[in-house]
């Protein structure tokens, strides 16, 4: 999981913000998500703009768990793989 998730303690969460040069890549980096939350389970909030994706994962228990952690590392390697391929 990359230095850009900032934890939060009530409610328990993780959020980031991705950022991009086009609305294209911001729309291959929504479909990796996507994909990761369903292959998970796990549905974060997700904001955005014209250049930029805001995703907030709140835990379902009282602290940040391994499913919230394994989605972000996921949301991770997905921003990767969008921003590697332009």
């Amino acid at each position: 999981m990359s230095d850009r998730w900032k934890s939060k303690k009530k409610p328990a969460a993780l959020d980031a913000r991705f950022n991009f040069d086009d609305f294209e890549a911001l729309r291959a980096f929504l479909d990796e998500v996507a994909e990761e939350a369903d292959r998970l389970d796990h549905h974060p909030n997700i904001s955005f703009a014209r250049d930029r994706v805001s995703i907030v994962i709140y835990s379902t228990s009282d602290e940040v768990s391994d499913i919230d952690y394994a989605l972000a590392k996921a949301i991770d390697d997905g921003y990767d793989r969008v921003t590697k391929a332009l």
